[in-house]
């Protein structure tokens, strides 16, 4: 178990020991290299680093209430990306070979201490720890694109072959009709359309993967505009009553064209999943622009998210409702775009009373930016 930071290099180090002059000691002698923390016993230690991201960790092995040994066992099976230094005036070969077994020492110091020599190993250990912690990052990064992909080439492959099939079908039907076609073409525009959108929806997998972030002032009004303006032959658009709600009077910089497929996105499933039974059909988006963040909102009065299915609507491949027919893909690259550029979506929702998403993105006023189009 660890905890990870934004800024995992921060070179914390612990000390325990049941001498108060060691510790003062320690403190005084490393306390501008590192961000130093010392206890008198095991259990404070332990308090410590439940506290604070502590990587490096160094304890006395003969101490009353618990042994160093014991001590950095515990830390061990609880924190074992930490790596754990013991020191001692009482060094036997038994002594070694326990605290080298059990809790896995990285370095066996012989007090008192050499002060080049200990912080020649402290330095190591910090070396040490934020390798293991980047290696343990990238593993993780990687076991989840192995599993993206693997989803990603059978959902792919599987919402292909269903419309591909459809033509072909309705290709032979055409050959063999003497009649009016246009029932045939109507239904064979309808499966290319829905391998138009699987195709989009894949590229932006894609795209949101491997593009870096292009940061960019951003008017929303107008891109709200220009997004809406996409959307207007949208299939039951012309139904909808949209309220649009900005306010800016701020400078907002952020990645356009993650800005672009959230709100893009959000629009089109709240257009699609309108209620065909209520008289009136409404989506407003609201903006509020601060010098520190965006907040957005889209709301509709749609049919709503059953709240046994509100945990999963985020998960690649999802289908929030059975009505659905899109590749499951949106909201997932949604959830990623946000994340990616640091900030926080929300969702509220009732079964047949609408669907509201809240977006919270950082307002990174001082980056550098390219020119808007």
């Amino acid at each position: 178990m660890y905890i990870e930071e934004k800024n995992v290099e921060v070179k914390r180090v612990l000390f325990v020991d049941d001498n108060e002059n060691n510790l003062n000691s320690f403190r005084a002698n490393f306390r501008k290299d590192y961000e130093v923390y010392t206890a008198l016993t095991s259990k404070e230690g332990y308090q410590l680093i439940e506290q604070h991201n502590i990587p490096v960790i160094l304890s006395d092995y003969k101490m009353p209430e618990e042994n160093g040994v014991l001590f950095l066992e515990k830390v061990k099976e609880n924190y074992p990306l930490t790596v754990r230094i013991m020191l001692t005036g009482h060094a036997d070969m038994l002594a070694v070979v326990e605290a080298i077994n059990r809790g896995e020492i990285f370095r066996f110091l012989a007090k008192p201490w050499n002060e080049e020599v200990l912080r020649n190993s402290i330095n190591n250990a910090f070396d040490i720890y934020f390798t293991k912690n980047l290696l343990e990052k990238k593993n993780k990064e990687l076991k989840k694109a192995y599993v993206e992909l693997d989803k990603l080439v059978f959902s792919t492959a599987h919402d292909i072959t269903g419309p591909l099939s459809n033509i072909m079908g309705l290709i032979t039907l055409l050959r063999m009709e003497e009649s009016d076609p246009k029932e045939y073409v109507d239904l064979i525009e309808f499966s290319a359309k829905k391998l138009m959108a699987t195709t989009r929806d894949v590229l932006s997998f894609h795209r949101n993967k491997r593009t870096g972030l292009d940061f960019r002032n951003i008017r929303l009004h107008q891109l709200i505009k220009s997004v809406m303006d996409e959307h207007q032959y949208f299939e039951n658009s012309a139904e909808v009553n949209y309220t649009v709600d900005t306010n800016q009077d701020e400078q907002f910089v952020s990645d356009k064209s993650r800005i672009r497929f959230i709100l893009n996105n959000l629009l089109s499933n709240a257009i699609k999943y309108q209620d065909h039974e209520k008289e009136e059909k409404n989506i407003k988006i609201s903006v509020h622009v601060s010098t520190s963040e965006l907040q957005l909102t889209i709301e509709d009065n749609g049919i709503g998210i059953d709240l046994d299915r509100q945990s999963q609507i985020f998960d690649i491949y999802y289908r929030g409702t059975n009505l659905s027919n899109g590749t499951g893909i949106g909201l997932y690259i949604v959830k990623e775009a946000v994340d990616l550029l640091e900030g926080n979506i929300e969702l509220n929702s009732t079964l047949g009373q609408g669907t509201k998403f809240t977006i919270t993105i950082p307002n990174l006023i001082g980056s550098e930016v390219n020119e808007d189009d």
